[in-house]
């Protein structure tokens, strides 16, 4: 099987789509009223959803799930609660405190932004583990 990183690719590939379908579940479909609500986004605006973005969007995806593989690699986490464990805590140490830039320094200071983008952080990071630890 091909490596990346001595990570599967086909597991960096799968997670990454994954992944990048739990932005979509959270941005597109759960929370696209209260997200578009908070950020002054009326549907009449729409959202610039053009390929180059979306592709720019994929691309950050990939190297979050290459990074969240290397650290589960780092750390010997072999078994799926491992791997669960091993996210959360990276997720608790890095994800969130990044998460929490925008709400610091944005005019809003929106806690509802902040929960939606460190929530879909945490189940992203979380999915991607799991399967990664799967697909080794």
């Amino acid at each position: 099987m091909p490596k990346l990183f001595d990570l599967n690719v086909v597991g960096v590939i799968v997670a990454s789509i994954a992944f990048f379908f739990v932005g979509y579940l959270w941005y597109g479909v759960i929370f696209t009223d209260l997200w578009m609500s908070e950020m002054g986004i009326t549907a009449q605006d729409g959202v610039d959803e053009s390929p180059i973005w979306m592709a720019g969007g994929f691309l950050i995806t990939i190297l979050q799930v290459i990074g969240v593989g290397l650290v589960l690699k780092w750390k010997g986490a072999g078994t799926i609660g491992e791997a669960v464990k091993t996210a959360l805590i990276i997720w608790v140490l890095f994800a969130l405190p990044f998460a929490h830039y925008q709400y610091l320094y944005s005019a809003m200071h929106s806690s509802t932004i902040l929960m939606i983008d460190a929530s879909h952080l945490l189940v992203g990071w979380v999915v991607s583990a799991v399967i990664l630890s799967v697909i080794k």
